[in-house]
């Protein structure tokens, strides 16, 4: 990674004083073999009829270590002391990477793991979780926010950095970006180019590039005019929908009338219908960008889509299959109706061959839940099935829309009372209105990737 250097180059931030830090509650979470620490501040007083804003802060490279106090320098001890903490009550998570680590890779994944316990235990405002860092921060930042965007109100990163093939994730997203325009450890370049490619996607993220400010941005972007501020004014807009802002914004891919069809069972039957998935990208894209065709049968299972896929799918002469299969093949199982692996593979296999060699590209989804609680009765065999559907689009060159991945993620955060129905579905299975729109940005996204 580019931030590698900063532990040397990063300035000293200074320490929180001893009796801050005793407001800050000490925990850690274990992933594999890495034992994360981090702090959490808490609002000075809960009220139990009330729901409060989650603050996740990811430190520089200077802060990193065990001693679990490192991290609690300027945005945790900032909102620690009044008047702040007073005026803008909260929770604040402050994990602590370890020495040579980056906030990637088992670090983020322990993150993940603190948050989702936070959620879980404490009364979140689940439309108020936001997420900032700075330094090597800000780059985590970056990567965490395109990676999981669905569960962020808002990101503020600060002097990072990150990847442009993944930065499309964060479109719609609102975002306040900072840079030092005199920083030479990291240059604002890797955020400027950042900034520039979501608005050549349709973005419209905020920019402060700070004129005479070096690296040390954080003091002046976590103002309570600034970030601070601002962050608190956000909520998590459930229609958000930042795959779609891709595939229809203006440098949208969709070009000359493509057909695409979506192949599927009753999840994607049920699409075509008011607020279904197709439904809502159709009344998305215009006429002349693209047709939608809708081809699910319920209780359909890989073999039946063998049977039809000339009927329902070549005849129309696609341009794009999104094909979205799995949950039958699994399901039928508990009655002894299921599809067997090896039968699931080859049909996959064929499926894609038959596909490709009429001239179409093809989009291979993962099947999503069966019951949306954190363990659920046929999880192993979905995942099972997934990671098929995971081979097949790899070892065929074809591209993945990991929707198992994607929901179980979105449910991971967004499910913390660990209900087996109504966050994305109505029974567990069929897509609720959250579930369609959450489907629907996802299938746009894919698009996009595989159009662009």
């Amino acid at each position: 990674m580019q931030y590698l250097c900063l532990s040397l180059l990063c300035t000293v931030l200074s320490a929180a004083p001893t009796d801050e830090k005793a407001l800050f509650s000490a925990g850690t979470v274990t992933v594999g073999e890495l034992t994360l620490p981090y702090r959490l501040l808490a609002p000075a007083e809960i009220d139990p009829d009330q729901r409060y804003p989650l603050v996740l802060f990811l430190h520089g490279a200077g802060e990193r270590g065990s001693d679990n106090e490192k991290q609690l320098a300027y945005l945790p001890t900032l909102l620690g002391r009044s008047p702040l903490r007073e005026k803008f009550p909260c929770f604040l998570l402050a994990p602590q990477c370890p020495k040579g680590r980056n906030w990637d890779g088992a670090p983020l994944d322990g993150v993940i793991a603190a948050l989702e316990r936070v959620v879980r235990e404490h009364p979140v405002d689940l439309s108020r979780i936001y997420l900032t860092g700075l330094s090597m921060g800000g780059f985590g930042s970056w990567k965490l926010g395109s990676t999981h965007a669905d569960w962020f109100a808002a990101a503020v990163p600060i002097c990072g950095g990150g990847e442009k093939n993944r930065v499309h994730r964060l479109l719609d997203l609102p975002l306040w970006v900072f840079h030092g325009a005199d920083d030479s450890v990291v240059p604002a370049e890797r955020s400027r180019s950042l900034v520039e490619t979501l608005g050549h996607w349709g973005g419209k993220p905020r920019y402060d590039e700070l004129s005479g400010v070096g690296h040390n941005s954080w003091t002046p972007a976590y103002q309570e005019d600034r970030a601070i501020g601002w962050l608190f004014e956000q909520r998590r807009d459930p229609a958000r929908a930042g795959g779609l802002t891709a595939l229809t914004g203006p440098a949208s891919p969709l070009k000359g009338g493509q057909k695409i069809v979506f192949f599927g069972d009753s999840i994607t039957e049920a699409a075509v219908r008011p607020g279904g998935y197709i439904h809502l990208l159709d009344a998305a894209i215009s006429d002349e960008s693209a047709t939608l065709i809708g081809a699910g049968i319920s209780g359909h299972k890989v073999p039946d889509l063998q049977a039809r896929l000339d009927r329902d799918v070549l005849a129309h002469d696609p341009d794009v299959v999104f094909i979205y299969i799995g949950i039958n093949d699994v399901w039928h199982s508990k009655s002894g109706m299921g599809t067997p692996k090896e039968e699931y593979e080859s049909g996959l296999r064929d499926l894609i061959s038959r596909i490709e060699a009429k001239g179409a590209k093809v989009i291979l989804a993962t099947p999503t839940v069966i019951g949306e609680k954190r363990e659920n009765e046929l999880d192993p065999m979905l995942e099972e099935f997934a990671a098929i559907s995971r081979r097949v689009a790899k070892e065929t060159g074809v591209h993945l829309c990991d929707l198992r991945t994607a929901s179980r993620s979105y449910l991971r955060i967004l499910n913390p009372r660990d209900e087996a129905k109504g966050i994305l579905t109505t029974d567990g299975v069929h897509l609720n209105p959250t579930g369609n729109r959450f489907l629907a940005d996802q299938a746009a996204f894919a698009i996009f990737e595989l159009l662009r």
